[in-house]
């Protein structure tokens, strides 16, 4: 066997053995369930990317704050050229130079320019700062506790949003599924209608009724495709995904049967909200902004230490040097009422905040109550749809029977058929319904989870192939 002979008997071999597992890989690759779809969100939506962002910027806040328990040190190098008197004087006194013949008075009174690069190295130690260090460091923990928790409930709001836009998608599928169906009982009707009309067994209205009907499922078609096409869109922005991804939406979800007390729901829900304790912990920082406007009534002392160069000609010369240390205490007598007003201020700001937490606390009891009751009501709707499904099918079941033998009209028929395609319509609504429904309630309550996090008997996993 020459060598390409070889080498295509190889190709051969890898392509039969190897390619399919490749293949298959590949496809593996592409569905995405409900659980990977929640990941998928949680990585790239970028809402909650803003929210870390904001995250980050509180934690900077708190090293910025406590920064202000530390020294200041500060490097300041200037030049001036000057034949001001007084400057003039205290120039050369600086650079050392002064000498007898500076004490007449012409040339005090009009010296020489004289020229001064002026080097100072100053180091300032906060000793007591009215307590406002202090008050900012815990201000802006509360701060980052409050940001991280309204992190907390973006990130809960997005997991919601891909769920209701998960199964938007599939019940928009799942339509999509009944048109279809439905177009193909339509056009079995219209046949039949044709047959019977050829034999001279039904007259030429019921052979239109079905042609008509046959015309507006194909409507529905067209608009269930358009349907499935807007949630598919819907469902790549919550994710953060690109809109050319396409989906193909599989799988079957079995709700959790289980039962919650509303008004247990309800306490529980101002303990475990995110933005509830959020607008607490802002709560809490209005009472530190209160006693951050007190503290402008304290004095304040600090430590100031200053080594000078000053030099003619150079910069960081060495013509004079000297040092000084000092003690500065402040105590405002009188700022025009300032910090009065500062203080009434914190004050109404802090009474603002109490009214707002009073009425979320109120929004979230409304929201715990309307999420409960839709999900009580979309389980009994899951039962009711169900049973008319059964009883939909053995009515058309009959009636098709009947109109086989010249026992029923086609209207009939016709009325048959769109009652049971609205039965399995209602069906769908229902159970996509009820999916939702056990989110929001969680959300309401502060306690939705991603899916991955949760447990298997509260999860479906609905799978989903990317083309």
């Amino acid at each position: 066997m020459d060598g390409k002979n070889f080498f295509y008997l190889s190709l051969l071999v890898f392509i039969f053995f190897f390619f399919p597992f490749i293949n298959g890989k590949a496809e593996e690759e592409k569905i995405l369930t409900l659980t990977r779809a929640v990941d998928l969100a949680l990585q790239k939506n970028p809402l909650l990317k803003s929210a870390d962002y904001s995250v980050e910027v509180a934690k900077a806040q708190v090293g910025s704050a406590r920064s202000g328990l530390l020294p200041r040190i500060d490097f300041i190098e200037g030049f001036s050229r000057t034949n001001n008197p007084m400057m003039a004087v205290g120039s050369k006194l600086n650079q050392e130079i002064f000498s007898a013949q500076d004490y007449e008075l012409n040339e005090l009174n009009h010296p020489s320019p004289i020229s001064n690069f002026n080097t100072q190295l100053i180091f300032t130690q906060p000793i007591f700062d009215q307590g406002k260090t202090w008050v900012g460091i815990k201000q802006a923990k509360i701060g980052k506790q409050a940001t991280e928790q309204m992190r907390e409930r973006i990130k809960q709001e997005i997991i919601f949003g891909v769920i209701e836009a998960y199964f938007q998608a599939f019940r928009a599928k799942e339509e999509l599924k009944l048109a279809s169906e439905s177009e193909k009982m339509a056009s079995a009707h219209v046949q039949l209608a044709e047959d019977l009309f050829r034999t001279g067994q039904v007259v030429k209205s019921d052979l239109l009724s079905a042609q008509v009907r046959l015309s507006e499922v194909k409507e529905m078609v067209i608009q269930a495709e358009n349907n499935l096409k807007i949630a598919k869109a819907m469902l790549n922005k919550v994710m953060g995904m690109s809109q050319e991804e396409d989906f193909e939406i599989e799988g079957e979800f079995s709700p959790e049967e289980k039962k919650f007390e509303l008004n247990r729901l309800i306490e529980e829900s101002r303990k475990k909200r995110p933005d509830f304790l959020a607008m607490d912990s802002q709560v809490k920082n209005g009472i530190e902004g209160v006693r951050m406007a007190k503290t402008n009534f304290f004095p304040s002392f600090q430590f100031i230490g200053q080594y000078d160069l000053n030099d003619r000609n150079e910069i960081w010369g060495e013509e004079g040097e000297s040092w000084t240390i000092a003690g500065v205490f402040r105590f405002n007598i009188f700022d025009g009422f300032n910090s009065s007003y500062k203080l009434k201020e914190a004050r109404e700001r802090l009474n603002q905040l109490n009214s707002q937490k009073e009425e979320l606390s109120e929004r979230i009891e409304v929201e715990v109550r309307q999420a409960f009751h839709q999900l009580e009501e979309a389980r009994e709707r899951v039962k009711v749809t169900g049973q008319a499904i059964a009883q939909a099918e053995e009515s058309l079941r009959i009636i098709k029977d009947r109109y086989q033998v010249g026992l029923a009209r086609m209207i009939e028929v016709l009325d048959s058929e769109v009652t049971l395609t609205r039965s399995k319509r209602n069906h769908i609504y229902a159970w996509c319904d009820l999916q939702v429904a056990r989110a929001r309630l969680d959300l309401a309550q502060g306690t939705l989870l991603p899916p991955s996090k949760l447990n298997e008997q509260q999860v479906s996993e609905n799978k989903v192939e990317l083309h």
